[in-house]
């Protein structure tokens, strides 16, 4: 076990939250620079942020199996009983913040590369580890390297997230879509006592609120419009605020919402929908003015459940009863999907999944190490296809 502690403690001290992947993508591409068979590539998103990929080659071509996991982690909060940034080990634990959200995830696909080379194992096709920056965030790593053309070639990933959840081991194949958006409206102000001579911003998205959410009822309710796996679209408005005192019309207001979209009803057609209700409220000239903020779209996916990529991880994982399931969340599936219309994909990873985000968060160590030998046996497996 212990040979297989540095890399992942390593990883825990950079205090990656939500930024400052650059200094974890340059030491992934320090772990390889001594091999002759490999090549990196660093790639920017944003300064200071950048996505890694390594490609380890095979013996001689074939396909192109991948592992994908974020570099970033989410803000430690307070309350921590170790110091979340020091990967301290008590027993069969090793606590910090990302151990399970997703950097164990990261390292056990790191070593099984490592593995795959120190052992010369001989393979046709290539095996990459793909690092993305702001997967917290907005998924801006994963989605600049799918347009960016970076993994066209690629014919599956596994995504190591904590998929430990309810006693089971699950795989994880479909993710739903996620729309986070806001409404804008933009009145004119008066004093309360004379509001016809202004322009109530609150009203405007009282009417749209209430037809919007008719809307997406209905969708929702429509048997044609659910997906057997994920359910159906679902739309939560979940903030608003306007207005600045009690004896005043207000200019201006806003509602924020969140859409959680399945591949019936996507994102397209959701965002279609609040276009729609936007306009007709527009073309009245007495009614405050809306406009529509995207803050983020992720759309659903739905990858193949039964694939070479699935039946090499089943096999890889005789004892671990892995169970192939939906996801209700987002991940990177939803960006990953669109890499072509037959890449194999599929959400598996050490940890517990109520492990991610928490104080005093932890990865248990003997369950990671057992992912190294899946990983090293899955990519192989799959490519021996």
């Amino acid at each position: 076990m212990e040979k297989y502690i540095p890399i992942l403690k390593d990883l825990i001290q950079f205090e990656s939250v939500n930024d400052g992947e650059e200094e974890v993508a340059r030491y992934i591409a320090d772990l390889f620079k001594d091999y002759d068979n490999v090549e990196t590539e660093i790639i920017d998103s944003y300064p200071g942020r950048s996505n890694v990929i390594v490609k380890l080659k095979g013996n001689e071509k074939g396909k192109i199996f991948a592992f994908s996991g974020h570099l970033d982690v989410v803000a430690p909060g307070e309350g921590w009983t170790h110091p979340p940034f020091e990967g301290v080990i008590e027993g069969n634990k090793m606590y910090g913040r990302g151990t399970c959200d997703m950097k164990a995830g990261v390292a056990a696909c790191l070593y099984a590369l490592l593995d795959i080379m120190e052992s010369k194992t001989e393979f046709a096709g290539e095996i990459w580890f793909i690092g993305t920056v702001g997967e917290e965030v907005g998924m801006q790593g994963a989605l600049d390297l799918v347009e960016g053309g970076y993994l066209n070639e690629v014919d599956a990933i596994i995504t190591p997230e904590p998929t430990k959840r309810d006693g089971e081991n699950q795989g994880i194949f479909a993710s739903k879509g996620s729309i986070m958006y806001a409404v804008h409206s933009a009145g004119k102000a008066a004093h309360s006592s004379m509001p016809d001579i202004g322009i109530n911003a609150i009203m405007a998205l009282a009417d749209f609120i209430r037809k919007v959410q008719d809307a997406f009822d209905a969708v929702t309710a429509d048997p044609a419009l659910q997906n057997k796996n994920l359910g159906s679209t679902l739309n939560v408005f979940s903030m608003i605020e306007g207005g600045v005192q009690f004896n005043s019309v207000p200019d201006k207001a806003v509602v924020k919402g969140n859409i959680r979209t399945v591949p019936e009803f996507a994102s397209e057609e959701a965002i279609a929908l609040l276009e729609k209700a936007i306009e007709e409220n527009n073309r009245d000239e007495s009614r405050a003015k809306l406009s529509l903020e995207l803050i983020q779209v992720l759309d659903p996916a739905e990858a193949s459940r039964k694939n070479d990529l699935i039946d090499a991880l089943i096999a890889s994982a005789p004892d671990k009863n892995v169970k192939i399931k939906p996801l209700i969340g987002t991940c990177e599936l939803s960006r990953f999907i669109h890499i072509s219309d037959d890449i194999q994909l599929l959400v598996y990873g050490p940890g517990l999944t109520q492990q991610a985000h928490v104080v005093d968060e932890y990865i248990e160590l003997d369950e990671y190490v057992d992912t190294i030998r899946i990983f090293k046996d899955t990519a192989l497996t799959f490519l021996a296809k």
